[in-house]
């Protein structure tokens, strides 16, 4: 296992609450690419949770504001779940080091 980096959050995901977050951030994917055509941002959150490494605290950001557009539409099997993984998220980017 690599070493923990200094600006990951300590947020683990469950299978289920992987799935969840990747659906988000795919989705964002999208949206960012027909408003302003740029989804890179994106692109390093997604890649740690496909393999399953920590989240930068930029990321975690992400994927919270990810998580807010996603749940309103989302399929009824990602809610409970979702909205879990939400408000850790809030939790982890809340206590998150500032950088300077």
């Amino acid at each position: 296992m690599s070493p923990r980096r200094p600006d990951a959050t300590d947020l683990t995901l469950s299978h289920e609450e992987a799935w969840v977050a990747h659906a988000a951030l795919l989705d964002a994917c999208e949206r960012a690419v027909d408003t302003d055509g740029d989804a890179s941002p994106y692109h390093r959150p997604l890649d740690r949770i496909e393999r399953g490494g920590d989240l930068p605290a930029d990321g975690t950001a992400l994927l919270r504001d990810a998580l807010v557009d996603y749940l309103g539409d989302a399929p009824v099997r990602d809610r409970a779940p979702g909205r879990a993984l939400l408000r850790r998220t809030a939790d982890a980017v809340d206590s998150a080091p500032r950088r300077v």
